[in-house]
């Protein structure tokens, strides 16, 4: 009966990290970025080799990162104005 519930307060701590953190693996390592709305997408992302192209389909992401100050995990010269472009969305929707 110990592992059962051992079990359940596992998967309630796995579920809660899922649904409100981003887990964002980068070239300084593994961390936690707090998303902009509580679901399950984009759960474990791997950035290292990311394009614009690869920005733009993880939008959400991007935008919790500028949000919480990581913005410079936003890597490339091609990235600056996508990096311009989402912390403008992200001041006016925040502020």
């Amino acid at each position: 009966m110990q592992r059962f519930f051992a079990g359940m307060v596992c998967g309630a701590v796995l579920l809660y990290t899922a649904m409100h953190y981003h887990i964002v693996r980068g070239k300084e390592g593994v961390f936690l970025v707090p998303k902009i709305s509580n679901n399950l997408s984009d759960t474990y992302v791997d950035i290292r080799d990311f394009h614009l192209g690869d920005w733009q389909d993880h939008k959400p992401l991007a935008a919790a990162m500028v949000k919480n100050d990581q913005g410079e995990m936003l890597e490339g010269s091609s990235m600056n104005s996508f990096r311009s472009q989402v912390d403008a969305l992200v001041n006016g929707l925040f502020d």
